[in-house]
């Protein structure tokens, strides 16, 4: 295990990346964002000391879901890689526990998220073919939701579904 210091704006990991390691972070915030540095980004969370990230990557084995920034100066991150993951929270059980807080926290977050998305579409059916019905704060609210599945899409590649498919024309 190593600790790392990234500056302001420094990429920690990039969506796609192969995951190596997760990071416990020491002192300063990170952000997760998708399509970053691109005009899709999306900011999905601030993390900062105490928390992990990198987790869902080195645990599944898979690509990096998301890209990780430093957002100050001195962001201390210790990397703890894969061969070293067992050993950390043997050594550090108090650890385990509240990267499982964390990771339950997150799937109660995304499960709101779904909740609410799906109250969105209920009422956008419910109004189908009588746009005069749909609220201006409806209107908004499908409008966010499609921009976040836009940008999620087009960062996982499907810039050409969501060009065949343009968002706005489901809400008329």
């Amino acid at each position: 295990m190593s600790t790392v210091t990234f500056n302001k704006d420094e990429i920690i990991f990039r969506q796609g990346d192969f995951a190596e390691g997760m990071f416990d972070i020491v002192a300063g915030s990170v952000g997760v964002f998708v399509g970053y540095g691109t005009e899709n980004e999306k900011q999905l969370t601030v993390l900062k000391s105490g928390d992990f990230l990198g987790e869902m990557g080195l645990i599944e084995n898979y690509p990096r879901s998301a890209t990780a920034v430093a957002l100050e100066d001195g962001t201390r991150l210790q990397e703890i890689g894969y061969r070293e993951f067992s050993e950390y929270f043997k050594t550090r059980p108090e650890r385990l526990l509240a990267i499982m807080r964390q990771l339950s926290q997150r799937l109660r977050e995304r499960t709101e998220d779904y909740e609410s998305a799906c109250k969105v579409l209920a009422d956008l059916k419910a109004t189908q073919g009588e746009p005069e019905k749909r609220s201006a704060n409806l209107l908004q609210k499908a409008k966010g939701l499609l921009a976040l599945y836009d940008s999620v899409m087009s960062s996982f590649g499907s810039a050409a579904y969501m060009s065949y498919f343009p968002s706005d024309r489901y809400l008329y």
